[in-house]
């Protein structure tokens, strides 16, 4: 069925319960392809799953030596500039905020991504999220000083580049 829809381009809904193996019945045929393709989930953590559990190892089962890449909303991205503001600026409202702060500048050093989701034990609605991501509004763009290492400017290049790309439906 999945192998099916996609040679013929036409759309596909399949239905199923927990644990039945969903995820790999339309990955498997989709890998196969050879089609670059875009992966929309409900959930940024089925999102991780897939870019960090299933698709890697899918991807060495079958040997095949596609790039895959892993695209968020601009919100999810650790905006170094804004960073940088919210070390010299910020009024912090308690002392969680200051943790989270000096969680993120500590992890900011290392990542790779910008991704928030690899800060341990930063909530998702922390009231610091805010002052370290950019948003449409506020992004400089290539005015920015950061913007050659801009978190969000390299995923987006990664996901052009990719042979499958793991969204969002938010983002989608």
């Amino acid at each position: 069925g999945v192998a099916q829809a996609i040679a013929a381009r036409r759309a596909l809904v399949v239905e199923a319960g927990t644990g039945v193996g969903k995820t790999f019945a339309y990955l498997v045929p989709t890998l196969l392809s050879g089609a670059r393709a875009l992966i929309s989930t409900a959930t940024k953590s089925l999102q991780d799953q897939l870019f960090l559990r299933d698709l890697p190892r899918l991807r060495d089962a079958l040997q095949l030596p596609l790039t895959v890449a892993l695209l968020k909303g601009r919100a999810s991205y650790l905006c170094v500039h804004r960073l940088a503001l919210a070390r010299q600026e910020a009024q912090l409202p308690d002392r969680w905020a200051v943790r989270a702060l000096a969680r993120i500048e500590q992890w900011a050093r290392v990542t790779g991504s910008g991704d928030l989701a690899e800060v341990d034990g930063l909530d998702e609605r922390s009231s610091v999220i805010p002052l370290v991501t950019s948003s449409r509004e506020n992004c400089l763009g290539a005015e920015c000083p950061e913007y050659r290492g801009c978190h969000v400017m390299k995923a987006r290049r990664e996901a052009m580049a990719a042979d499958l790309v793991v969204v969002n439906h938010h983002l989608f």
